[in-house]
């Protein structure tokens, strides 16, 4: 792991980017404590999702959990919260 103060970052930025796109992300440091990481934009592509549909993301996250054999919240239930009465009756009259 690389690591490299955020003052010689600012004053070597391009020779920095450089190294990350030809090996691995550097992690930039105040005070001696990571404060951030620079990564390589093909990095970064990896890890950003491919689709940003929110169902996607959802159903993928909810695949990784513990249990995820079990749904969390299914149209089962969903349908229980439901209002099924028709309702009261209604006309346009004067």
């Amino acid at each position: 792991m690389k690591t490299t103060s955020i003052a010689y970052a600012k004053n070597n930025l391009s020779s920095l980017i450089q190294q990350v796109e030809a090996s691995e992300p550097i992690h930039l440091t105040r005070h001696g404590k990571a404060v951030a990481v620079v990564i390589s934009e093909t990095d970064y592509q990896n890890l950003t999702p491919k689709s940003h549909n929110l169902f996607k993301a959802i159903t993928d996250w909810r695949d990784h959990l513990p249990n995820s054999n079990e749904e969390i919240i299914g149209d089962a239930e969903i349908q229980q919260w439901r209002e099924t009465s028709q309702g009261r009756s209604f006309t346009w009259e004067d």
